[in-house]
């Protein structure tokens, strides 16, 4: 009897370690499935890592593309407005210059100009928009605008890179006439 209790134990014995195996077995495969998911998704991601580092990279190209556009249409439309103006110097030898309406943004692009092309000779964007806290890109956008609110903006390249300035006889003008109607509260802040 003593022998059928200690079988009996060992049965169960056999039984809880059946049971712990299959437990074990079926434990390892949900946590290499939980791996292989794992490794799927980070393959995943260094796909989507990859994916997003060639987006951008094709993004700043087309920036980069954007901005040699703009400046060829601003090329553009300065050699339109010399087109423009060289006419009118055949019917008129000295150009007119009318009043001019600009925002107040514009007049203070204006402003930057006119200071410091003055002081220091022709000028880039980049000191522009040091000088005033906008972008290169506004500053480019205020001076197109500028161009064709009939303000003669003079450009030359030196290494690839605009210089602007404005044109003396306007500059002259300006100083007389107030052309751009700067308050004084404005030309303050740029003096």
């Amino acid at each position: 009897m003593i022998w059928i209790k200690f079988n009996l134990f060992d049965e169960k014995k056999n039984n809880g370690s059946k049971e712990l195996l299959t437990i074990n077995k079926t434990l390892k495969k949900a946590f290499n499935k939980i791996k292989e998911e794992f490794e799927e998704h980070l393959g995943s991601i260094n796909e989507n890592t990859n994916e997003i580092q060639a987006n951008y990279e094709y993004l700043c190209n087309v920036d980069s593309k954007i901005d040699k556009l703009n400046e060829k249409i601003e090329d553009l439309q300065l050699f339109i407005n010399r087109l423009v103006a060289k006419d009118d110097k055949k019917h008129n030898e000295e150009p007119v210059y009318t009043h001019i309406f600009l925002t107040t943004k514009e007049k203070e692009v204006f402003l930057a100009l006119y200071t410091m092309a003055e002081e220091k000779g022709p000028i880039t964007y980049k000191a522009i928009s040091r000088r005033i806290g906008l972008t290169e890109f506004m500053v480019r956008e205020y001076i197109v605008n500028l161009i064709e609110k009939g303000i003669p903006v003079i450009k030359k390249y030196v290494n690839q890179e605009v210089y602007l300035d404005i044109d003396q006889k306007f500059r002259h003008m300006q100083a007389k006439e107030n052309l751009v109607d700067i308050n004084e509260s404005m030309a303050k802040r740029f003096v």
